[in-house]
């Protein structure tokens, strides 16, 4: 377990009904901001972002979808939180693979892996029986488990302990489960419930003292780049792409997401632009960016163009919002 932050209890400001609702909107609507601005140019290098498109500042259109459409990060947040509140205070295993499956579309950008599990339960496969079918030996360390941590510390605020058993709970049903993918699950998920506790008590963001208090898990490449990070929050962006790295793998887009939020903390739209920009995974480097930055800041920390380009279909900004609300309703009782 990660050191304790001073949690709160319930009768603590942070329960405050609307600061902390805003926030609990900002952590799920900023996981979808930091989506669709980065699906674009996924997959592109820092230097093919500069050479074709300048800076990522905006909403762009990708490859086969408009602008402001989400991936399979936001899909599967999606799907986490409706598990989350089907049985509040619990998650079950087979309610999460249902809504997994229920949500999955092809065209969302699903890693190989995933796509192949999901489809194996839409198909009619249990979750076990997929993943004993496709499960990577030793576990997947994707960054598929992180991506869609965030409504895992709504549903458990403000209990960070509970929060780090739900983060990894959730990681074993697409097989995230090397440590390397459960610990990026648990730095995001626990990241953002402390942020979630400082943004609404007005408490500064210190850098280094946020990132010292996950070190020690005895999990060398987490612990090297927090310490980077900690030491480097000035550092040009070539620098935490050659250091930490960007690709899909959790141990890189992690910490990542956690460099650009903690570097530019005090300005959230430059915290969301520096993350997209670093290339690579940048959907996931983005929805992990943004909902940190929400987490604390609050859902009107975006800028409003960038939330009204928003995919608002069924299941888009407004139904991501009305998560939020239910998470946080449950959260004030």
């Amino acid at each position: 377990m990660f050191e304790k932050n001073n949690p709160l209890s319930s009768s603590d400001g942070a329960f405050a009904g609307e600061p902390l609702r805003d926030r609990f909107r900002g952590a799920l609507i900023g996981t979808m901001v930091g989506d669709a601005l980065g699906m674009p140019v996924e997959g592109y290098s820092s230097f093919d972002i500069k050479r074709t498109v300048g800076e990522v500042r905006d909403m762009l259109p990708g490859r086969r979808c408009k602008a402001g459409s989400y991936t399979d990060d936001t899909q599967m947040m999606i799907g986490l939180a409706e598990a989350l509140l089907e049985k509040p205070g619990e998650l079950d295993h087979d309610t999460l693979a249902e809504k997994f499956a229920l949500n999955f579309e092809e065209n969302r950008g699903y890693g190989g892996n995933v796509w192949n599990i999901l489809n194996a339960i839409r198909s009619g496969a249990s979750w076990r029986m997929a993943l004993d079918t496709f499960r990577l030996p030793g576990g997947s360390y994707a960054n598929g488990a992180a991506m869609r941590a965030a409504p895992v510390p709504l549903a458990c605020y403000p209990d960070e302990d509970k929060t780090e058993r739900l983060a990894v709970r959730q990681a074993a049903v697409t097989g995230h489960t090397h440590e390397i993918a459960q610990f990026g699950a648990r730095l995001q998920a626990v990241s953002i419930i402390r942020l979630i506790k400082k943004g609404a008590s007005g408490e500064p963001v210190i850098g280094k003292k946020f990132v010292d208090e996950f070190l020690d898990e005895d999990i060398s490449d987490y612990d090297r780049k927090l310490s980077w990070i900690g030491a480097n929050l000035s550092a040009e962006p070539e620098e935490v792409i050659n250091v930490i790295g960007v690709s899909g793998v959790a141990s890189e887009s992690v910490p990542a997401a956690l460099w650009s939020f903690l570097s530019a903390w005090e300005d959230p739209e430059e915290a969301l632009i520096r993350a997209v920009n670093l290339g690579g995974d940048t959907d996931t480097i983005g929805a992990l960016a943004g909902s940190l930055t929400g987490a604390y800041h609050g859902i009107n920390a975006f800028p409003r163009r960038w939330r009204d380009a928003l995919e608002n279909t069924a299941k888009g900004r407004d139904y991501v919002i009305s998560l939020a609300d239910r998470l946080c309703d449950i959260a004030l009782t």
